[in-house]
């Protein structure tokens, strides 16, 4: 067996192409009676040049605008973000970059009104089941994904803030050297908005599914979902817990995280993909 960079999924480059920031949440919510906890997954639109067709959560890249809302985050500030994060300085802006995919994608809104009166951590959430607050938020939406109107306006001229202190940060991720398109990815965990439904924007995001980690994986091996290798990884390591409780935390005990960036390997004429040092003890 042998191994090399994974070219061949993005494609090859002779330009040395710097991973862009991103980051990722892993939106989840409570089955009733006990029977555990799901995970919102979206399939990405075949349209696309990156993770074409794939199952994911709700990310995508770090927009140069998300810092400008770190006034607006609650319960964490940028210091504390970047601690997290192991940065010098702009963490927070990964959480705002994963607050305002949710939206962008899911329609999905970590947020409340500055003036709503609770503390911060589990605070509850912009109420959309008013018809009237929804179809306010869903043509917002759709102005900014139409490139008509920004997050931060939307954030700024409602006087919101963003429930950043309820993701927690679980694993980083970087796209390895080869690729046209890379990025440095930050995963967290956070739950849904119990009084928000998921509406995913028929763009680049065609369908949506809530389903068990464990089921995910288990429709992955019978080739019915296409999952990449760093969401496959995170499904695994949720799906030995119980409960949202469960899974927040060992979150919040975890410490030192890692930067993991696959590569390739052949096993038998197939190709893999696994973590650096995994080719070896597979040898």
């Amino acid at each position: 067996m042998h191994a090399e960079s994974f070219n061949a999924l993005f494609g090859t480059s002779l330009i040395r192409v710097e991973p862009r920031p991103a980051a990722t949440v892993i939106l989840m919510r409570e089955i009733n009676d006990r029977h555990g906890f799901e995970i919102l997954m979206l399939k990405r639109s075949t349209e696309l040049n990156f993770s074409a067709g794939a199952y994911v959560f709700p990310g995508g890249a770090v927009d140069p605008d998300d810092i400008q809302l770190a006034s607006r985050c609650l319960g964490i500030n940028d210091a504390e973000a970047s601690k997290n994060l192991e940065l010098d300085e702009g963490g927070i802006a990964s959480y705002v970059a994963a607050i305002r995919e949710c939206y962008e994608e899911a329609g999905i809104m970590l947020v409340r009104p500055r003036d709503d009166g609770s503390s911060g951590l589990g605070s509850r959430h912009l109420d959309l089941r008013s018809n009237q607050v929804k179809e306010k938020y869903t043509e917002l939406r759709r102005l900014m994904n139409e490139g008509m109107v920004k997050f931060k306006d939307i954030v700024n001229s409602n006087d919101l803030v963003l429930t950043a202190a309820d993701l927690h940060y679980v694993s980083h991720w970087v796209t390895p050297p080869g690729g046209s398109r890379r990025y440095d990815t930050r995963f967290f965990v956070a739950r849904v908005p119990e009084s928000q439904d998921v509406l995913h924007d028929e763009g680049e995001i065609v369908d949506s599914l809530w389903l068990k980690p464990s089921d995910a994986l288990r429709r992955f091996e019978e080739g019915e979902l296409r999952i990449i290798f760093p969401t496959l990884r995170n499904l695994s390591a949720i799906a030995k817990f119980n409960t949202t409780e469960e899974v927040f935390n060992w979150a919040s005990g975890l410490t030192n995280i890692p930067t993991l960036s696959p590569i390739r390997v052949y096993e038998n004429r197939e190709a893999k993909f696994v973590l650096p040092g995994e080719e070896l003890k597979r040898s």
